[in-house]
């Protein structure tokens, strides 16, 4: 799905619709440090409790497609805040729009 660069959305912090650009929410690394971190990597070395065998696992079935996540910055003050279009896609595509 195709997606302008450049939309007019509601700014909180001017309080007023302003022109925003677009981009693409991406996911930061995870910090070393944090407790779910150490908790995976804790339980990686050592494991936790008796190693049981399983003897049938069910498979996890995924949603193909996702609602993506974008960063909407205002134009005038600079603020950023998230924006999701609550439509199912597959490959979001930020495009420039010319000639309005």
């Amino acid at each position: 799905m195709k997606i302008p660069k450049v939309i007019k959305l509601y700014c909180p912090r001017c309080g007023k619709h302003t022109e925003h650009t677009i981009r693409e929410f991406k996911k930061k690394q995870p910090r070393g440090l944090s407790w779910g971190e150490r908790h995976k990597k804790a339980k990686k070395v050592k494991g936790y409790g008796a190693n049981k065998i399983k003897a049938h696992k069910v498979t996890q079935v995924y949603k193909q497609n996702k609602r993506p996540t974008f960063i909407a910055k205002c134009k005038e003050c600079g603020f950023q805040h998230p924006f999701v279009i609550p439509k199912r896609m597959k490959k979001p595509e930020i495009v420039s729009v010319t000639g309005r």
